[in-house]
Parts: structure tokens; sequence; C-alpha cells
């Protein structure tokens, strides 16, 4: 089974969530720019304490898989 990278995952997500990206980054505390730049894929990558704050207000986890 591939992995998908976390970075996917949020992009995945905040695609998927109906609310605004400023809503979302005002509710995760971040920067809209950011945020922006990040689902559009303009930018590689994000912190990884941003991406805790958008994790949580996505309603992700990150846990281990199954079998390991």
């Amino acid at each position: 089974m591939p992995t998908r990278k976390i970075t996917e995952t949020l992009r995945r997500a905040l695609r998927a969530d109906k609310r605004p990206l400023l809503r979302i980054a005002n509710a995760a505390g971040l920067p809209y720019p950011v945020v922006y730049r990040f689902a559009k894929g303009q930018r590689k990558g994000i912190r990884l304490a941003s991406a805790e704050k958008l994790a949580a207000v996505l309603g992700l986890e990150l846990r281990p898989r199954k079998g390991r």
C-alpha cells in the first residue's frame, strides 16, 4: 500500500473542507497567505507546528499504522 505524505493529506483535507481557507487559517491561528499558498501547492511544505495546528482544525490525527 503506498504511503501518502503528511503534506498531501493536509492538502486533500483542505480541499475537502467546505469552510473558506480564511476561516480555517483563522481557526488554526495561521496567516492566511501561508495557508492559501500551501493549499494551492505554491509552497512545498509548512512548518511542523503549522501542520499540527491545521491538522487539529481539520480533525486529523497522526497515528501508527496497524501491523507495525
